[in-house]
């Protein structure tokens, strides 16, 4: 486990810095001592879909104003600041790596620090939190990381209140394939762990879970294609760009699916 949480920190230790992100600011003549958060949302929303997803989900999941949020696999904080601008909730963000977490509170510092979000390093299957704590405990492509996700949702039904909600944005395997790797989450198969969408529904219902969700493969893929496009044309990393590809082939192709999934307590 130690070796894989590891790989893990490792494989997203690459991404969006503060420094980048501030010179791309400037360039866009944001001053950085007015920075507000939807003026970084081009940078942190590191999912499918970007904003637009975040904004989905949410929705989907009825978030309530003043709720208490636990995002898990928080990366550098968008979905959090996001939240907290929006609803006015109060976030715990998560995470395993600790270079993505530096670089949310120092994002969170550049958009006035706001009274609360809290950011915690944490695996998702020992969450440092007492029982019936959160109203909504939220993840954007988390799963696929989960070598033990059965561990995580009782993790997750633990934390939750009675009344509490489950919102996930997340990749499951479709039919069996050969995938081609790289993919975002993995850049091997030693760190894919993506579940069948049929049986990642059985688990939550064995946590006592009642469930809707969507299916937004179309919408996500034909965003992904966008956002290739634009690292084309910038010359963007050539590695980010192959693992987009191969995403939206998979997609497109039928192995892979993406789900918004809304679970209730």
């Amino acid at each position: 486990m130690k070796k894989l949480a590891a790989s893990l920190a490792d494989h997203y230790s690459q991404g969006p810095t503060l420094e980048t992100i501030s010179e791309d600011l400037q360039r866009k003549g944001i001053d950085l001592a007015r920075v507000r958060p939807e003026d970084l949302y081009p940078y942190d929303q590191s999912h499918a879909g970007g904003i637009g997803s975040t904004r989905r989900l949410a929705n989907f999941a009825q978030i309530q104003p003043g709720s208490c949020v636990v995002d898990i696999g928080c990366g550098i904080g968008g979905a959090a600041r996001f939240l907290h601008a929006e609803f006015g909730c109060r976030v715990i963000g998560i995470d395993l790596t600790v270079t993505r977490l530096r670089t949310a509170v120092a994002l969170n510092r550049l958009v006035g620090n706001p009274a609360g979000i809290y950011i915690v390093a944490a695996q998702a299957d020992s969450l440092p939190l007492p029982s019936n704590f959160a109203d909504v405990v939220w993840t954007q492509h988390l799963t696929m990381n989960l070598p033990d996700p059965r561990g995580f949702l009782r993790e997750c039904a633990r934390v939750l209140r009675p009344t509490g909600r489950l919102a996930l944005h997340e990749w499951f395997v479709n039919r069996l394939g050969s995938l081609s790797y790289p993919l975002p989450w993995a850049a091997n198969p030693s760190l894919n762990f993506a579940l069948r969408a049929e049986r990642f529904l059985e688990l939550l219902r064995e946590q006592n879970f009642s469930l809707q969700y969507e299916d937004v493969t179309p919408a996500m893929a034909d965003r992904l294609q966008k956002d290739i496009q634009v690292l084309v044309s910038r010359n963007g990393p050539v590695e980010r760009i192959a693992a987009l590809e191969n995403l939206v082939r998979a997609a497109t192709d039928g192995l892979l699916c993406c789900w918004m999934v809304i679970a209730d307590r």
